[in-house]
């Protein structure tokens, strides 16, 4: 079981090798700003449509028709779009004025704007991890060797995840640590919530539980890629940095996905 809980803590940890990317540039520019919310969303829309989808209707079709299947699986991902329009439109929204600080140099609007990614897009990356810490917990203590191999995919994975997550946050913030910080937190939701299912919920953690709660965070990450961060990406003025990071956090991703 330790064994188990290590791997997942170090799969989750990983989004903080991500994070470091604020330790190594001077405030972000909005072309970094630009880049890296089209790399997140380009990053969220792989993962959801390549491999949480795929990988939900696969092991539905163990069990039931292909029809229903896919039916179970798509309104899933239909409910976890309106949680995400929820969530969007329940999630106060930051005051420009309070972020703005005189000699900044930097448009009010813009740190709004990116204050609201960053507060979604960790927020969407937590309920993202907390299923797929069960998963790992799971799988390593079932199948050590397994479990490995999941691990190690999961934490290359995460370390994208990471630099979406911190950029935003610190150039709404202007502090590195937060940024740092905010990235190792959102990978800490994989051991927090793979120890709360095994202890409180072990015997409710079924494999078709599971995959619709994939399916429906598929959902959220498609949702919020589309309506917020790829039009936060464009909203800088800075298209081409945009469509750049659309394209790398797409081949990253694929890439992860189709060698892991």
């Amino acid at each position: 079981m330790l064994t188990a809980i290590l791997m997942t803590t170090v799969a989750g940890l990983s989004t903080g090798i991500g994070g470091l990317i604020v330790l190594l540039c001077k405030r972000p520019t909005d072309q970094m700003m630009a880049f890296s919310l089209g790399f997140a969303g380009g990053v969220m829309l792989t993962v959801s449509l390549s491999d949480m989808m795929p990988h939900a209707v696969g092991d539905y079709r163990a069990v039931m028709t292909n029809f229903r299947a896919v039916s179970a699986a798509i309104s899933l991902f239909l409910l976890g779009m309106l949680i995400a329009w929820l969530l969007q439109h329940c999630l106060p929204e930051p005051k420009a004025e309070r972020l703005a600080k005189p000699g900044d140099g930097r448009d009010a609007r813009q740190l709004a704007l990116a204050a609201k990614s960053a507060i979604i897009t960790t927020a969407v990356i937590v309920m993202h991890n907390l299923p797929e810490g069960v998963l790992t917990l799971f799988t390593g203590y079932a199948n050590p060797a397994f479990g490995l191999t999941l691990t190690l995919a999961i934490a290359l994975h995460n370390i994208p995840e990471g630099i979406a997550v911190s950029v935003p946050v610190y150039y709404s913030t202007g502090s590195k640590g937060k940024g740092l910080a905010a990235s190792l937190l959102s990978g800490l939701a994989e051991p927090a919530g793979a120890l709360l299912a095994f202890f409180f919920f072990k015997d409710a953690i079924t494999p078709l539980f599971l995959n619709g709660l994939v399916a429906t965070i598929a959902g959220i990450m498609s949702f919020v890629s589309v309506s917020e961060l790829l039009p936060g990406g464009f909203s800088y003025g800075k298209p081409g940095w945009a469509v750049l990071g659309v394209s790398l956090g797409l081949f990253v991703m694929s890439l992860g996905v189709y060698l892991l």
